[in-house]
C-alpha cells in the first residue's frame, strides 16, 4: 500500500502533468488530503528565501526524502517485475534522481511546501530535523514504515474482504 501510494504520488503528476503547468491533485488520491485543495505545478518556483529554506529543509530530512522513497520505491518494484530488466530500472532511478523527472518532482513538491508553509514553520522543520530527535526519525520511520507495510496491507484486504462477504451476506438476506 505504502508503495502504491508513493508511486501515485510521485510518478503520477510526472507521466500526466507534466504536460500541464497546474491542476488539483488527481480525484483518486483527494481522501489522502482532506481539505487543503492543494494544486499539483511542476512550473519552476520563485527563487526567494522560502524556495531556498525548503530546498535545505528537503535536504536535511535524509532518509525521509522524496529521493530515498522513490529509490526505495523502484528497488522494491525491480523485485518483482519480470517484464522490464534490470537496465530499465538503473535508467528509471537515474532519470527519478538526475534527469528532467527529477526536476519536475522537485518542482512539484517546493509548489506543495509553499502551499502548505510558511516560511518560519519551515524554518522551525529544518531546526527539528537538527535534533537528536528529529535524527532518530530520519533514520527510523523509513524502517518502521517498511516493517508495518506488510501487515497494513494485510489489515486493509482482510478488511475489504470481511466487507465484501458482509454485503454479500446481507444482500442475499433481502
Amino acid at each position: 500500500m505504502f508503495n502504491f501510494i508513493l508511486l501515485g504520488i510521485c510518478f503520477f503528476p510526472v507521466s500526466t502533468i507534466a504536460q500541464k503547468n497546474s491542476t488539483e491533485i488527481p480525484s483518486n488520491l483527494q481522501p489522502l488530503f482532506g481539505n487543503l485543495n492543494l494544486k499539483v505545478d511542476t512550473t519552476s518556483p520563485p527563487e526567494d528565501s522560502l524556495t531556498k529554506n525548503i530546498r535545505i529543509f528537503r535536504a536535511e530530512r535524509g532518509l525521509l526524502s522524496f529521493d530515498t522513497v522513490i529509490k526505495y520505491s523502484i528497488m522494491s518494484k525491480l523485485t518483482n517485475d519480470t517484464k522490464h530488466s534490470k537496465e530499465f530500472y538503473s535508467n528509471l532511478l537515474d532519470e527519478c534522481q538526475h534527469g528532467h523527472a527529477h526536476h519536475l518532482i522537485g518542482n512539484i513538491l517546493i509548489n506543495l511546501y509553499r502551499q502548505c508553509f510558511t516560511g518560519k514553520e519551515i524554518e522551525q522543520l529544518v531546526e527539528f530535523y537538527k535534533t537528536s530527535a528529529g535524527k532518530k526519525m530520519m533514520v527510523n520511520i523509513m524502517m518502521i514504515t517498511a516493517a508495518a507495510e506488510p501487515a497494513i496491507q494485510q489489515i486493509v484486504k482482510e478488511t475489504s474482504d470481511n466487507m465484501e462477504q458482509k454485503m454479500k451476506t446481507g444482500k442475499n438476506k433481502k
